[in-house]
């Protein structure tokens, strides 16, 4: 059943809700946002490249994709039952083995968060963070975010507070794109709050920062729609799962844009 939240931050939990613990087996919650408007090869392999980084040793962890809320009136979004049914889509593909972009070894903990998606916009990541580390006041929290996403922290709500309700995991624009260069990126005042060591992801609750340097290919959804729009299936099948392209062609998906 999907979290209503309080978008007034006045009334966020204090910093110290699941204060920071050491435990070698602290669970791992794992969160990807974005709208999937369709799920996309690359969203999958951002996901799943964190889950093998972190379930090493038998450690228990739980990734999910958190399908954002669109307002009703956006006419170039698809319906929230259809973005859910193409996560279904790709998740079942990914868990069969019958991804052909996949090469790990298949993540076993891997589903959706509907904590957002029949939320009225707007909603914020703070709000979503905070209702997160009250579910899980013992876990590990890892929120996933792009390094483009880092440079704007400022103008979202609350964005300097984020890690106190979790971890963030940073990943580059491109392989051009350095570490220190991201740093550089950070609100002054959560520059000391990165770590190098991947473990203290796992010993915490909250706190630190992430840099990853692995990349994955520069898909785009919008760019996804645009091209099934315009008649270029084949743009858009290279960048799909099977599963989901062929739930988009069904659907009549995009073909409006």
């Amino acid at each position: 059943m999907p979290l209503t939240f309080n978008n007034d931050n006045t009334n966020l939990p204090s910093a110290n809700i699941g204060s920071k613990q050491r435990s070698s087996k602290l669970p791992i919650e794992v969160y990807l946002g974005g709208s999937f408007d369709p799920v996309h090869n690359s969203h999958l392999a951002l996901l799943t490249h964190v889950y093998h980084k972190l379930a090493t040793d038998n450690h228990p962890v739980n990734a999910y994709f958190m399908p954002t809320s669109r307002s009703p009136l956006k006419t170039d979004s698809s319906a929230s039952q259809h973005r859910l049914n193409m996560l279904n889509a790709a998740i079942t593909e990914l868990q069969t083995g019958t991804l052909s972009s996949q090469t790990n070894c298949i993540p076993l903990n891997l589903a959706i968060s509907e904590y957002e998606i029949w939320q009225t916009p707007p909603t914020y990541t703070i709000d979503t963070l905070a209702e997160l580390r009250q579910q899980y006041p013992n876990h590990s929290l890892v929120f996933i975010i792009g390094a483009d996403n880092i440079a704007s922290l400022p103008k979202w709500r609350d964005g300097d507070k984020l890690t106190q309700f979790a971890h963030l995991w940073v990943f580059p624009r491109d392989e051009l794109q350095t570490a220190e260069e991201i740093i550089e990126l950070l609100p002054e005042s959560l520059k000391p709050q990165v770590s190098h060591c991947l473990q203290d992801l796992k010993l915490d609750t909250h706190g630190r920062i992430y840099i990853d340097s692995h990349t994955v290919a520069p898909l785009s959804s919008s760019a996804i729609r645009e091209a099934i729009a315009q008649g270029k299936p084949d743009i858009a099948k290279s960048a799909l799962p099977r599963s989901v392209y062929s739930y988009i062609m069904k659907n009549n998906l995009y073909h409006s844009y």
